[in-house]
């Protein structure tokens, strides 16, 4: 019995329970879908157009860039102004290199034209500080085509709005502060484009909010660098200089502009000394006298932020660090005068624009969920209130009138609010502790009725079962990237966390995300446990440790140089998925981007870049395969990477095969040594059945033989 009869093996319900489980552990065991980081063009930056020739700094920032669909023909382009500062492009794929799959092509410019901008002020040159771009007419149906605009606004509130093909349609000028202007820099601008109109006359609607601070006459890391290091002090560690004073601001500012013609509609203006009211019913310790935190006060004819309820949870956490952070939203909001009996608004557009056919939720299993490009604010229905995300605070104003409705005003110093406790006040989450001290630490603070430390988190720290290690003293203390508090997505790990029970859902959960220049993304919650940590090569944390020790005495003067005024690393929650949810974070260091997954921390994918990142990544689908890009910005330009997928099914059905073969193998291998041992068996008791045969013959010869003798003897008798 050889091989043939392992071939003629028949199958049946033992065998067919071995599938199954082979399947079943083909399917708990399945090669997971790989990811990969792909460079697929550049747009290179002259280095002779930055201010000092070598490498961009503060004052050579450019607007990120905008991957979106502007003519409404299922083709992404970008949107990027140029580091000249004087042109707004509009870019696309180039085509496929066939020849040299080696060099990196450069992106295709579709269209092309100068800024032309004004000199408002006396000496001063306006310059790009940032671009939206937005539908103006509402979604009606599948069959509808929108084209967008893409509006631009200057560092000193002059308004360009461009069609799809970069025809100027209008040019406005705001409001500038009522002071000198030489003496101002902008702390925070944003532009927001909505299809829904608020005046009969107008199509669309573009609302620009921000406000400017005074400039400020202080060092920079790398002139304070060079003074420690000409005066040659003993004492070889860098000490960087004593925290800045509180900076002045002008007040925060919104304007809303018809998007069809430039027309001011509305201006609102809010703080500034004595813009407070308090409320009647207000206690004393609705206001903390040392954060000024303010729930129960706003401007004149305001309401307080409790009359609203739980509406505005969806508006937390709320963390201002720099000018991204500011955001104009669409919402819905009116007050509660009992639960779940919100006030009826009494305010309506002049002629209300047609309603969306937007579903509230995306449908699955198509681009942008089931329906054509459009934008967040088309799945609120009819939207009553602009939410201004300010460095000061969330404002809530009226959409028809600006008139403002209520306000939770906060500290600018950079922490982060979340009301984690539901009782109606927001909890502080105080990250930065200032120049001397790395982020390696997360103080939640109780703000009401009193001030009282709730917890201290550990964001530097690794916790195995024997052991405990902490690297706080090796993070940077010179680039510092604050946490993101998102909504929880990550899979806890863990048998005993299993068993009780953490690994289920729970609504009102929340996951701390963090990076440092160690490359170490880490996924935690409020309590401090580890969901999952991920080391990657995307770091910085060699020079820092040598510019802090050694006042950077080894480094070249070029680099400390540009590591210190130049360098930006970045870190952007992001989906996978065009329209899908975010469960990736994507950073970038001084040499490497790479994406990391957040429900286990699983490396997505990384790839080297040429020179440091200078400005946030940005994400979108520029190649229309339906999974987000990224696109990179550091001295040399804009680099566009590209996810691809693979799924790995091949690899999942050999592993099942082969386990299946194995086992198969292993049972026939039993099967016949089983079957052997019975032959063997067989022929053992048939030996012996023969020699008892024999044994009975023998015996029966005997008895004959005595039987005839006594005859014999009989006869002779």
């Amino acid at each position: 019995m050889g091989f043939s009869s392992f071939l003629s093996v028949r199958f049946g319900l033992r065998e067919l329970f071995y599938a199954s489980i082979c399947i079943l552990l083909g399917y708990l065991l399945r090669v997971r879908d790989s990811y990969s980081l792909n460079p697929m063009w550049r747009k290179r930056s002259e280095l002779t157009k930055f201010a000092n020739g070598k490498f961009m700094t503060d004052v050579d920032r450019c607007p990120v860039p905008i991957i979106t669909d502007l003519e409404g023909d299922g083709v992404n382009e970008i949107v990027l102004i140029s580091n000249d500062l004087q042109h707004l492009n509009i870019l696309a794929m180039p085509l496929a290199n066939e020849d040299d799959d080696k060099t990196l092509a450069h992106v295709e410019v579709k269209s092309k034209t100068e800024l032309p901008l004004k000199e408002r002020v006396t000496g001063h040159t306006p310059k790009p500080y940032v671009v939206g771009v937005g539908f103006t007419v509402p979604y009606l149906s599948m069959m509808q085509i929108r084209k967008q605009i893409i509006v631009v606004v200057t560092d000193d509130w002059q308004v360009l709005c461009y069609n799809h093909d970069l025809d100027l349609l209008w040019q406005q000028q705001l409001a500038l502060p009522e002071v000198d202007f030489r003496l101002l820099e902008v702390k925070s601008v944003t532009v927001h484009v909505s299809p829904f109109s608020i005046k009969q006359k107008h199509q669309g609607l573009v609302v620009v909010a921000g406000n400017f601070r005074y400039r400020r006459h202080k060092k920079d890391l790398y002139a304070e660098l060079k003074e420690k290091e000409s005066q040659n002090h003993q004492n070889r560690t860098f000490d960087t200089s004593e925290e800045e004073e509180n900076e002045t601001t002008t007040q925060f500012s919104a304007f809303a502009i018809g998007a069809d013609d430039g027309t001011l509609i509305w201006t609102q203006t809010f703080g500034g000394s004595g813009s407070f009211k308090e409320s009647s019913k207000t206690k004393l310790s609705d206001i903390h006298w040392k954060l000024q935190l303010h729930y129960n006060a706003g401007q004149k004819d305001e309401s307080p932020w409790r009359d609203y309820g739980s509406q505005l949870d969806q508006f937390m956490p709320h963390m201002w660090a720099d000018n991204s952070d500011t955001q104009v939203i669409m919402a819905r909001v009116n007050k509660e005068f009992g639960k779940g009996s919100p006030e009826q608004s009494n305010e309506d557009y002049d002629e209300p624009s047609p309603a969306p056919a937007l579903s509230p939720h995306h449908f699955i299993g198509f681009s942008y969920g089931g329906h054509r490009p459009h934008s967040p604010d088309e799945h609120v229905k009819n939207p009553n209130s602009l939410v201004l995300r300010s460095p000061d605070g969330l404002h809530i104003v009226s959409l028809v009138t600006g008139q403002p409705r209520t306000s939770l005003i906060f500290p600018a110093d950079r922490s982060l609010y979340m009301d984690i406790d539901q009782d109606g006040y927001a909890e502080k989450f105080v990250w930065d502790l200032g120049k001397h001290y790395s982020p390696c630490f997360l103080d939640i603070w109780r703000m009401n009725p009193l001030q009282e430390k709730i917890d201290q988190v550990s964001l530097c720290t690794s916790k195995r079962l024997f052991w405990v290690r902490s690297w706080s003293m090796e993070e940077d203390i010179y680039k510092k990237i604050p946490p993101q508090l998102i909504k929880s997505v990550a899979r806890k790990s863990g048998v005993l966390r299993h068993f009780l029970g953490h690994n289920l859902f729970e609504d009102k959960t929340y996951d701390i995300i963090t990076y440092g220049s160690l490359g170490r993304i880490s996924s935690l919650a409020l309590d401090g446990t580890i969901h999952w940590q991920t080391v990657t090569d995307a770091k910085w944390a060699d020079m820092s440790m040598t510019l802090r020790r050694a006042g950077g005495r080894s480094l070249p003067e070029s680099v400390k140089e540009e590591f210190l005024l130049s360098f930006q690393p970045s870190m952007l929650i992001m989906p996978i998925e065009v329209a899908g949810p975010k469960v990736a974070v994507a950073v970038a260091s001084w040499n490497l981007l790479a994406i990391v997954d957040l429900k286990e921390g699983i490396l997505l994918g990384q790839h080297s870049l040429p020179a440091p990142s200078t400005g946030p990544l940005v994400y979108g689908d520029f190649d229309n395969d339906g999974l987000m890009d990224i696109i990179v910005t550091c001295k040399k330009g804009y680099i566009g990477f590209s996810l691809k997928l693979q799924h790995n099914y091949e690899y999942t059905v050999l592993y099942t095969v082969i386990v299946f073969l194995v086992i198969i193998l292993f049972s026939w291998i039993v099967a016949m040594s089983a079957q052997n041992d019975d032959n063997e068996s067989d022929n053992d008791n048939d030996d012996d059945d023969d020699d008892d045969e024999n044994n009975f013959e023998d015996e029966a010869v005997v008895v004959r033989g005595d039987d005839n003798l006594d005859k014999l003897q009989g006869n002779f008798g």
